[in-house]
């Protein structure tokens, strides 16, 4: 996954667990398991790609704003 999928899919998935919220704590449970996972990735994304931040809120901050972007399309 490049950075912009994992970005998108990091903010996709702190949606869908503030979405779950009290009426389904065992979804949400399993929502921020995953979007614990995804934010590792996403660090390591923007190390790999020389992209600055100060820690875990600077970069939950940046997939926001590449998530608000455009998607990029590219050819296969």
């Amino acid at each position: 996954m490049n950075l912009e999928a994992i970005a998108r899919a990091y903010v996709k998935s702190v949606e869908l667990e503030e979405q779950a919220g009290a009426d389904a704590p065992s979804l949400a449970e399993d929502l921020a398991s995953l979007r614990a996972d995804l934010h590792a990735l996403l660090m390591d994304a923007l190390r790999q790609s020389k992209i600055p931040f100060a820690d875990r809120q600077d970069a939950a901050r940046i997939a926001f704003e590449i998530a608000r972007q455009p998607a990029k399309v590219t050819s296969a």
